[in-house]
């Protein structure tokens, strides 16, 4: 099952076409935490579908987690009581989602798994252990290209090493952040994909030479995937936990990529972007078309 494509994707990163690897962090009020839309019902029952089909790939924690995962689960509900009344009912120990009709009693044992009855994010949770913030539990049913399994426990430092640059350019500023996280306190940033695949649920694909590579300037605005994923970043207070949710919204490249303003930024973003991290995006083998279909919208028409 995949989702249905949003024409109205809300994010654009590669607006003003600069590509720089940079955290790029933004102060996000308490009320605009959480995402709803009119897909709630749908990807929730892809998430409850992949969770039982796929549990081992969609959730996963470390024993001692437990009073972590808690919190958040009191905190989410307490949260979707006060800013999403609209959708949500009842008590943050039993919530009613109304457009599914579910209850929500979260199981003490897990209690993040409840996360995949309520919201589309996914969520990660992060503690301190042997002076670094590694990965504890987690809630991942739409991955863009990364698996639970290969992450699970690990530093930050390790969970993001396959990234191009990361250690020269965001290791430090990314452990900085860490450790000045106050509760209380949401930051945000949007990060973008091109694929050639709707599934939200996509585990693997870094490094596809191949990916798309059947794409053509006439068909790749209706077959290449504009994906973001919108990140939060917030601590809890009694467990010092962070979390790290990720909201995934999509639209073809048409549909996406509307103006000359948009297509150039996207164009110029790509050109600035190492070939390293095209490599690692899985471009190489759509970047010809792409390249193609952006400058035709570009371009300024021949005056008559």
């Amino acid at each position: 099952m995949t989702a249905t494509a949003r024409p109205d994707v809300p994010y654009f990163p590669p607006e003003g076409g600069r590509f720089r690897l940079t955290l790029g962090l933004k102060v996000l009020p308490e009320s605009d935490w959480i995402e709803i839309d009119a897909a709630l019902a749908s990807d929730l029952a892809e998430k409850r579908r992949l969770l039982d089909s796929a549990p081992d790939a969609v959730f996963r924690m470390l024993p001692g987690s437990e009073p972590a995962q808690q919190e958040f689960i009191d905190h989410l509900g307490r949260h979707l009581l006060a800013h999403h009344g609209d959708r949500f009912t009842g008590t943050p120990e039993r919530l009613h989602v109304r457009p599914t009709g579910v209850d929500v009693v979260p199981d003490p044992a897990s209690p993040l798994r409840a996360a995949a009855s309520l919201i589309q994010e996914d969520v990660l949770l992060l503690q301190r252990r042997d002076g670094a913030f590694h990965l504890v539990a987690g809630l991942l049913a739409f991955p863009t290209r990364w698996s639970l399994a290969e992450k699970m426990g690990r530093p930050l430092a390790a969970i993001h090493a396959p990234v191009p640059g990361y250690d020269t350019h965001l290791a430090r500023p990314m452990d900085r952040l860490f450790d000045r996280l106050v509760p209380g306190r949401l930051l945000w940033r949007a990060n973008w994909s091109l694929l050639d695949d709707p599934a939200l649920h996509q585990p693997g694909g870094h490094g596809a030479g191949d990916a798309g590579r059947t794409l053509t300037a006439d068909t790749i605005g209706d077959r290449l995937w504009f994906r973001v994923e919108r990140q939060t970043l917030s601590l809890l207070p009694e467990t010092a936990t962070a979390v790290f949710t990720v909201r995934i919204h999509q639209a073809t490249l048409s549909d996406q990529v509307r103006t000359v303003s948009q297509a150039s930024d996207l164009l110029a973003s790509i050109r600035e972007m190492p070939e390293a991290m095209r490599h690692y995006k899985s471009m190489p083998g759509f970047l010809t078309a792409l390249r193609q279909w952006l400058l035709a919208r570009t371009e300024t028409p021949a005056q008559g």
